[in-house]
């Protein structure tokens, strides 16, 4: 395969020779016996030509918004779509444009080797994914150059480029593109804004959800990573205190405006849960440092996890009125006989959603304090409510946004029926896109290690020896 090198900052010119053949796709899809579930992108009349922009990834743009918008944060609906396009359409040629070609290539072609339609490429670092994905990361480099900080655009192509890194089965590392991100919020001032919260809120609808996904992703890494969140009193102020994700339920449409864009309705997992979930991984690093000074008081870890289960449990979820934005109206053939089952989750799902994210809170608290002890009785049970929880949702796309609730439940039980409850929800989907497989393999090893060792079995360590750069979102 004809091999790329990335430019100085954009495509000047269009590649003689590219894996994603659209003359193969469309061929392809035209054959009477072909029973391939993508359909081609649409004609290039259908879609906006943006100025200066190759055919090439013209084509890949549109099979990013026909396709593959929905394998990415699947509960931000059109709101992230309506972002990305807006973004791309100011820069036709930018780092959000390359970022979503990656995407689309290593979509295209997952796809069709999942389908059995060619093998697996035996050169993914010289495909054409790659090369729009070193191409993204390399303007993403030169951008902070030449403008002298990024800017949102940027934080989404990297955002973007670590949804690559998930559906690449976690073979690249995003803690660079992670980082990017993170230095940003700190560029916006929120980290030392009196009211960060109002400054959110008035921040445009772009900024404000690149600063939500890239706490969501940060806050999530600190599972894996052993470390506490960076931005830990930023997001206390902006995910705590005032109403609650169970109170706004109940609230008016004003009020729910008032408190600004919420986690639940980008990943599922209501704020104070989300905060939780920040706390814990902060405790878990707390502990682990006074282990090894020799000074840990039990005392004060036990009041510490009971201040955090207690706001867990002090709130019963109502269910969530959920409603899409319209799609920008140039998107609008993207999404002619297709149907999104996660566009606008049911009020019941939503519930059923927040309440596995804090049953999972209080069961990652509960491994915090007593280790990785499936025979702990809080243990035990924090795994079995989290079970029966998923098993009142008909297995779906949506058990994508519970990655983690799946894998930590998995990890910590040794009862033969939640394993294979477990691990069917992961089969149930196509493993060959995401992080599913991996995840599913990090949970069978630690089974392996337990059934055979018993005792503790420390999940992170585990997934740092296999997958290293597995992302549980």
């Amino acid at each position: 395969m004809f091999q790329y090198s990335p430019q100085s900052s954009s495509v000047h010119s269009e590649p003689n020779m590219l894996d994603f053949d659209m003359n193969l796709f469309a061929a392809t899809h035209n054959s009477e016996g072909f029973d391939f579930a993508v359909r081609p992108p649409s004609p290039v009349n259908h879609f906006p030509l943006l100025a200066g922009q190759t055919s090439i990834q013209e084509s890949h743009v549109m099979y990013f918004f026909e396709h593959v918008r929905k394998t990415n944060f699947r509960l931000t609906g059109n709101t992230l779509t309506n972002v990305t396009y807006s973004l791309i359409v100011q820069d036709p040629r930018g780092a959000v444009t390359n970022a979503v070609c990656a995407l689309s290539s290593l979509h295209f072609t997952r796809m069709r080797v999942a389908q059995g339609l060619e093998p697996p490429d035996s050169n993914p670092e010289h495909s054409t994914a790659q090369y729009f994905h070193d191409e993204a990361f390399f303007q993403l480099a030169s951008g902070k150059q030449t403008k002298g900080c990024h800017d949102e655009s940027d934080v989404l192509a990297a955002l973007y480029l670590i949804c690559y890194s998930q559906m690449s089965g976690q073979t690249a590392d995003w803690q660079p593109l992670l980082t990017i991100a993170i230095d940003w919020i700190a560029q916006t001032g929120l980290t030392t804004d009196e009211n960060p919260k109002l400054t959110l809120l008035n921040m445009s609808a772009s900024r404000q959800l690149v600063v939500k996904l890239t706490m969501w992703i940060e806050i999530f890494s600190s599972f894996t990573a052993a470390r506490p969140a960076k931005y830990m009193q930023l997001y206390k102020r902006l995910l705590g205190d005032e109403a609650t994700f169970w109170d706004r339920m109940q609230g008016s449409s004003s009020d729910m405006e008032l408190s600004g864009l919420h986690m639940e309705s980008l990943t599922g997992c209501p704020d104070e849960v989300m905060l939780c979930f920040a706390e814990v991984s902060h405790l878990a690093q707390w502990k682990m440092m006074e282990q090894r000074k020799g000074s840990l008081s039990y005392r004060e870890l036990i009041r510490r996890a009971d201040e955090i289960e207690q706001r867990l449990k002090s709130r019963k979820s109502q269910a969530m009125s959920r409603e899409d934005i319209p799609l920008h109206p140039n998107l609008l053939h993207t999404t002619t006989g297709d149907s999104n089952p996660l566009a606008s989750p049911s009020e019941e799902v939503m519930r059923l959603v927040g309440n596995i994210f804090r049953e999972t809170a209080i069961l990652y608290l509960h491994t915090t304090v007593n280790d990785m002890q499936p025979a702990v009785p809080e243990i035990g049970a924090g795994v079995k409510n989290v079970v029966q929880l998923l098993q009142q949702l008909a297995p779906s796309e949506i058990d994508r946004v519970l990655i983690f609730p799946i894998c930590l439940s998995g990890c910590m039980t040794d009862d033969s029926t939640q394993r294979d409850v477990l691990k069917a929800r992961l089969q149930a989907q196509d493993e060959s896109i995401g992080n599913l497989l991996r995840t599913r393999l990090l949970m069978e090893a630690v089974w392996q290690k337990r059934d055979i060792r018993g005792g503790a079995i420390d999940w992170r360590e585990t997934l740092r020896e296999r997958c290293p750069h597995l992302l549980l979102i």
